[in-house]
């Protein structure tokens, strides 16, 4: 064969080789979607450069204070507020409450509804944190979904997030064999067989049963993902998460500042800088703070608030109406009296007080607006009533909801004009020494270890909110545990004072 000859059969098998190097594997992690996917900030350039002129800072005030950042501790609406500014999950809700795309681009749901597809996005990445080796957040993968929606079975951390994933093909062997074998030599189940991660950028979830709101489970604050490398030893936890702000500093023992995120794959529809939370029990206190530009929105007003800032209309008053905006959330909160049937109160002294606050409802709910859901009130067989002087009744505050207090405090007034005395606990676990105690039930947060307690009295009240009228875009959805800040727009934060 001459040169000349050889030259096609040489250009031949270049362009092979050129082709065989370029098979892709069956998963390609790149750094950011392509931008075709990427949703774009549509501002003009105008708008741009006047948003980016100022900072601009969100001051939130809340009645509870946090203690804790971890996802699943979490357990009132304030702290699951300051969770989703941190983290996010395959799902969320949007500011209308509808489920919207978040870690997952798109999902498919085959099956009868009991398997569903997630496809990841490959441009979310994690906050920076010292628990990576470099300092630098890495990029989230499907099995810190696996890892996340798995440690919820696990001890140590709160079974409220693994009631919501009962049915997830698998869940409820790992639950009780991590909750039930203490010794970890003896489990023989290392996952959650219906939860699989067969690439880096794909979950499969099944599911034993058709569950119509699996996907809305998805986008509470239970079900939010972070990284293995959050959770320490002894399940210290690190706030490490991908949602648009990152947990910048505890200034003090009531407030807690987060910043934006500037990594977060859509940061450019983040119109703010900062967010700030500031907690008091006393809601006087939040509101003159309100009233002097330190505070700028408070998701939940408490009875005494209602009562000061709204006429009979149930609108805000005339003084304030200018100067602010009242949301009116769709959901509601459910709050239970209890009676604890394993403590040492009498039989007859919880029928006393079933009485008492069946015939004193309007003293019970003095200064709230309310909505009894449910009454369960005891009475004995002869309809007498029954003294209960010099009793001292021992009731426990699971909740710290302004609501709830002030329940406490009519109902403490009550007893003590029918000489007995309530003592108020903060114990969180009702023993043998505690005969009441009250709960709180969000919308879709499970409360099924207290299902069972019988009930002296349940009513409800709906999410109340007030917010600077200079800010726009600020919803209340049927979850009083969750406020959409991506859409958000206030002015530079000197124009707020």
């Amino acid at each position: 064969m001459n040169l000349s000859s050889a030259k096609p059969l040489l250009a031949f098998l270049i362009v092979l080789m050129a082709l065989a190097s370029c098979k892709q594997p069956e998963t390609v992690i790149v750094d950011r979607e392509p931008n075709t996917a990427v949703a774009h900030d549509t501002t003009t350039q105008e708008d741009t450069t006047k948003r980016d002129a100022s900072f601009r800072q969100l001051v939130i005030g809340e009645y509870q204070p946090i203690t804790t950042l971890d996802p699943l501790q979490a357990s009132s609406a304030t702290e699951m507020r300051a969770v989703q500014l941190l983290y996010e999950g395959l799902v969320r809700f949007d500011g209308e409450g509808n489920i919207t795309p978040a870690i997952a681009r798109d999902w498919s749901v085959e099956n009868d509804n009991r398997k569903y597809t997630f496809r990841l996005r490959t441009d979310v990445y994690f906050h920076d944190n010292d628990r990576f080796g470099s300092g630098t957040g890495r990029k989230l993968m499907a099995k810190d979904i696996k890892f996340a929606l798995e440690r919820s079975a696990r001890s140590g951390v709160s079974p409220k997030a693994a009631h919501l994933f009962m049915d997830i093909s698998g869940f409820e062997p790992y639950f009780q064999e991590q909750r039930n074998l203490y010794n970890p030599d003896h489990r023989q189940l290392d996952g959650v067989s219906g939860i699989q991660a067969p690439n880096d950028s794909t979950v499969v979830i099944t599911l034993n049963n058709t569950d119509p709101d699996f996907l809305h489970k998805l986008a509470t604050p239970l079900a939010v993902i972070y990284p293995k490398e959050a959770v320490g030893n002894n399940n210290s936890f690190e706030p490490i998460g991908s949602g648009p702000f990152t947990f910048s500093r505890q200034q003090n023992d009531s407030t807690h500042i987060f910043s934006k995120f500037d990594n977060y794959y859509n940061s450019s529809d983040i119109s703010l800088n900062r967010v700030d939370i500031i907690s008091s029990t006393d809601g006087q206190t939040l509101w003159n703070n309100m009233q002097s530009g330190d505070i700028h929105y408070l998701p939940e007003l408490g009875p005494t608030l209602s009562q000061q800032l709204l006429n009979e209309n149930g609108n805000l008053t005339s003084s304030y109406s200018n100067r602010y905006q009242k949301i009116l959330a769709e959901g509601e909160i459910t709050f239970t009296l209890h009676h604890n049937p394993n403590s040492n109160l009498p039989n007859d002294v919880v029928t006393g007080i079933g009485q008492i606050v069946q015939s004193n409802a309007s003293a019970l709910f003095e200064n709230m607006d309310y909505r009894i859901t449910e009454t369960s009130f005891k009475e004995d067989n002869n309809g007498n009533s029954i003294s209960l002087d010099y009793r001292t009744v021992n009731i426990a505050r699971i909740t710290g909801h302004p609501y709830s207090q002030q329940l406490l405090n009519n109902l403490s007034m009550l007893l003590d004009q029918n000489n007995a005395d309530l003592s108020i606990s903060n114990s969180r676990i009702p023993h043998q020494g505690i005969g009441l105690f009250i709960t709180e039930r969000q919308p879709l947060i499970p409360e099924r270890q207290w299902a069972l307690q019988p009930s002296i009295l349940q009513f409800s009240v709906q999410s109340i909110a007030v917010a600077r009228s200079e800010i726009k875009n600020l919803t209340q959805t049927p979850y009083p545990w969750w406020i959409d800040v991506r859409n958000i727009l206030l002015p530079p934060i000197e124009n707020l004072n």
